[in-house]
């Protein structure tokens, strides 16, 4: 068992190593030129709608002119340039990089712009898998503008291998899951952590990607841990929370059966030994992202998901949790009841409708396993 000593180490390891240390009240610009709302730009919408920071604007010279809320839907008038000089004279404090391409790689029609905002002193928030730091145009110029290059998916060096000593703690762990990637894992773990701690319980956002680690300041970004230390990155930091908090929502990655990121998938369901799964999905998907393959119904997943952590943890899923963003009012109700019927689970929306009756279904399977 973890000392209380490895408990304090691990629920700092998160920060060193992303190095996290801009103020959440720097000002930011979120770069997402050609991108943003457009299917890539994740993390820009994921600090949007969560992050501290207050933001300054987004760059996309596509949509240049509008605003957020023209764009996304909601309410914001954060507006949007068209390029880095027009953003400047916003005073923002940093850029963060907003658009989470497959495969992590930096664009090389990005340079130009990213040599700007260092040579004009701002400070570069990077989720990318090629870090800024490493790249020695980008790292002389930053030394030379005295600007700070944060590669959010670092990960530490300290880390140890999963035993399964997250089925140890106290907090009813909650993972959410997916039929797919990008279908609104992260978001659905901020929302109902934030719902438990409207309702009195002591919640926990626990970030396993770099958007949610920008949201929340520290996490582990598993999909850049090397494989035999990914399940028990999420251990630490299951363990260092675990006895402190009455739920850990926890943010699932890719899907079981996406044959590019269910190494990960795998991993965090194995590191969390989470009581409680919530399946997520959207509707209009069909095929896999980025292959040929179809999508299996909801009905296939859940058995799926429940036998792969049975050997560990006797995690249920407990509901579904639709991204009905693309489709009308009508179609997203229809698409809930859909869901609720071929799977005799609650469904919800979390941003459309709320997810009253997804936490309702988490606290009473928490009664049974109590």
């Amino acid at each position: 068992m973890f000392t209380q000593e490895r408990n304090n180490q691990i629920a700092s390891l998160s920060k060193e190593a992303n190095a996290m240390y801009y103020p959440q009240t720097a000002k930011l610009a979120i770069y997402a030129e050609g991108e943003f709302y457009k299917g890539r730009s994740k993390t820009a919408e994921g600090v949007i709608r969560y992050g501290k920071n207050p933001i300054a604007c987004v760059i996309d010279s596509s949509e240049a002119g509008k605003t957020v809320g023209d764009v996304m839907g909601i309410k914001s008038d954060i507006p949007i340039v068209k390029s880095i000089n027009d953003a400047l004279k916003l005073q923002p404090e940093a850029l963060l990089l907003g658009t989470a391409w497959s495969g992590g790689h930096l664009p090389d029609q990005w340079r130009a712009d990213i040599n700007l905002a260092i040579k004009s002193g701002l400070d570069i928030i990077n989720g990318l898998h090629d870090f800024l730091s490493e790249d020695k145009e980008f790292s002389h110029l930053a030394d030379n503008h005295k600007v700070r290059l944060i590669d959010v998916r670092r990960p530490p060096e300290d880390l140890t291998v999963a035993s399964g000593l997250a089925a140890k703690v106290n907090a009813m762990t909650v993972l959410t899951v997916g039929t797919d990637c990008s279908v609104g894992k992260m978001t659905v773990s901020l929302e109902l952590s934030a719902f438990a701690s409207r309702k009195g319980h002591k919640s926990k956002f626990i970030a396993t990607g770099q958007t949610g680690i920008m949201i929340d300041g520290v996490g582990m970004p598993v999909d850049r841990i090397i494989g035999d230390f990914m399940a028990g990155a999420v251990e630490e930091m299951v363990v260092a929370h675990g006895n402190d908090a009455d739920f850990l929502f926890i943010e699932g990655q890719g899907s079981i059966i996406h044959p590019g990121f269910s190494g990960v998938t795998m991993a965090i369901l194995h590191g969390s030994c989470p009581d409680a799964l919530i399946l997520c999905h959207k509707p209009s998907r069909k095929l896999i992202k980025d292959t040929e393959y179809t999508i299996p119904p909801l009905s296939y997943f859940i058995p799926v998901y429940e036998q792969m952590a049975s050997a560990l943890a006797q995690a249920k899923v407990v509901g579904i949790a639709l991204n009905t963003s693309d489709l009308s009012e009508a179609e997203a109700k229809k698409a809930i009841a859909e869901a609720e019927k071929q799977t005799n689970l609650p469904a919800n929306d979390p941003v459309r409708f709320g997810c009253e009756n997804l936490f309702a279904a988490i606290l009473q399977h928490k009664e049974k396993l109590s």
